[in-house]
């Protein structure tokens, strides 16, 4: 099995007379990897994992959030009710139900959206009372908190090493995390 290894100065495998020479174009080819992964830094590596961690986090709580609410069951609901009326177009269009079998299926699929509009309205009343909740305001605010402050950190560390060692990839990284300057506002705005 044959392996091919390149670099961006076009040193690949099928140049290189020994294993050696081999090793060597492996040997960059590892190195840039690292190096535009971010994977040399610790100090990027520990932040970004920060970051993720708090991201991971959230993204718990707002399960365990929509399972104690019982949103995924209100959509499944409707994804229901919706197949359901689409079969019953189907068969209408094809001419299979009698009147007197559409009549009754049209009233018991006007009761199913009256107790679906009620149960909609039941659940928005809910989400909205907790969300006004001051338990759920503080776990969003202290997320906001978190997740702000290493992210903040993290682009300052990223734009100190783009600077500092001139690495085009991380000043790349740099303008693609903050095409349109959120992130540089919101840390000058966290600093005053």
């Amino acid at each position: 099995e044959k392996y091919e290894f390149t670099s961006k100065k076009n040193d690949n495998v099928d140049k290189q007379h020994t294993v050696d020479d081999v090793l060597k174009v492996h040997n960059n080819f590892v190195r840039s990897t690292l190096k535009e992964c971010l994977l040399t830094n610790r100090d990027l590596i520990r932040t970004l994992t920060k970051l993720m961690t708090t991201c991971l986090l959230f993204s718990d709580q707002m399960k365990l959030f929509m399972e104690a609410t019982k949103i995924d069951e209100e959509q499944s609901n409707i994804a229901t009710e919706a197949r359901q009326k689409r079969t019953r177009h189907m068969y209408e269009t094809a001419g299979i139900l009698n009147e007197r079998k559409e009549k009754k299926i049209r009233e018991a699929l006007t009761a199913i959206s009256k107790q679906r509009k009620a149960r909609k309205q039941k659940q928005i009343d809910m989400l909205r009372r907790e969300l006004k909740t001051e338990s759920y305001q503080n776990m969003i605010s202290r997320f906001e908190q978190v997740f702000n402050s290493n992210l903040s950190e993290f682009m300052t560390q990223l734009m100190a090493d783009s600077e500092g060692r001139y690495h085009s990839h991380l000043a790349n990284l740099c303008v693609r995390l903050d095409y349109n300057g959120y992130v540089t506002r919101s840390m000058q705005s966290e600093r005053k």
